[in-house]
């Protein structure tokens, strides 16, 4: 997050409710930033509740085998905390120099 953070001129805030085991908590923290220009970092059991929320509650479509690779990004579309949309980026691979 720092150098995204960093070439945004933006701070990086710590939030307990991304932390491991504070799913509920992390869903609630998602649904108050639908429509507003966010970037999460969380870990995969949290990530995995938040999909799984947003697949079964807003009937977000996340595609027919739905990952959450390491170091993947899932980009979320909403306002009014629901969610229309979701769309799924692996992880960067860097290539050795």
């Amino acid at each position: 997050m720092e150098p995204l953070s960093r070439a945004h001129n933006l701070a990086v805030e710590v939030n307990d409710d991304l932390s491991e085991g504070q799913s509920s908590a992390a869903v609630s923290l998602i649904r108050s930033l639908a429509g507003t220009n966010a970037v999460v970092c969380t870990h995969g059991d949290v990530i995995a509740e938040i999909l799984v929320t947003l697949a079964d509650e807003d009937r977000v479509d996340l595609g027919l085998t739905p990952r959450q690779a390491k170091g993947s990004v899932w980009a979320l579309e909403g306002k009014d905390r629901f969610f229309t949309s979701a769309r799924y980026f692996p992880p960067v691979v860097a290539e050795s120099v």
